[in-house]
């Protein structure tokens, strides 16, 4: 299939967290003389507790499994003395939020997985949608650095008008440009990364 790569979950490659509390699946990294332009993993949030410091990224987190949790954001990127927060409660609720924000992670009932992109703040941009059957992926190739598809669940894509392909659940297809897909059967997460044509303040909703 010579339009896509497809990464099976076991291939991605195991990672520990910055702060040392846990483990990271990484899918996919790129890396330039900049250092770290940006990443997409999978993690397990298994305790309450402050995320690792990613100053300089901005993120978008994507809730795949358990009852949710609650995300509580203050100090170097938001106004002092502020907070901001964002209640993820059901399968691909996002959070969008500053790398360099001190973020508070509270579980509502145990255990979650989430799929996190982080991009850095002054050239790249993430474009992260939930998507559900039936629909179609649409691709922009202006500035594209990397379009794909994360399985929340066992899927079908019909890619260039081709007979439908299952995707396994947390499996990733990266896309070649000038690519048609479809979702026909599943649920997952779009994601584009591109260039920044803009620099806009590091959002936090």
């Amino acid at each position: 299939m010579p339009n896509v790569i497809i990464i099976e979950q076991a291939q991605y490659l195991r990672m520990p967290w910055k702060n040392g509390l846990g483990e990271t699946l990484e899918i996919q990294r790129n890396e330039d003389e900049n250092g770290l332009r940006f990443r997409i993993s999978q993690a397990s949030v298994v305790e309450d507790g402050v995320f690792s410091d990613f100053s300089g990224l901005h993120r978008t987190l994507v809730l795949l499994s358990g009852d949710g949790m609650t995300l509580e954001h203050s100090g170097r990127n938001t106004a002092q003395d502020s907070r901001h927060i964002h209640v993820l409660s059901k399968t691909l609720d996002m959070a969008r939020f500053c790398g360099g924000d001190e973020t508070h992670a509270t579980l509502k009932n145990g255990k979650i997985e989430d799929l996190n992109i982080m991009v850095r703040e002054t050239d790249t941009q993430a474009n992260v949608e939930a998507c559900a059957a039936p629909c179609s992926l649409l691709f922009s190739n202006d500035g594209t650095l990397l379009c794909g598809f994360y399985a929340s669940e066992e899927s079908l894509l019909e890619i260039d008008d081709a007979d439908a392909v299952t995707i396994n659940a947390h499996s990733m297809v990266v896309f070649s440009p000038n690519t048609t897909a479809r979702l026909t059967k599943g649920l997952g997460v779009f994601v584009r990364i591109s260039e920044l044509n803009h620099r806009p303040k590091c959002p936090n909703n």
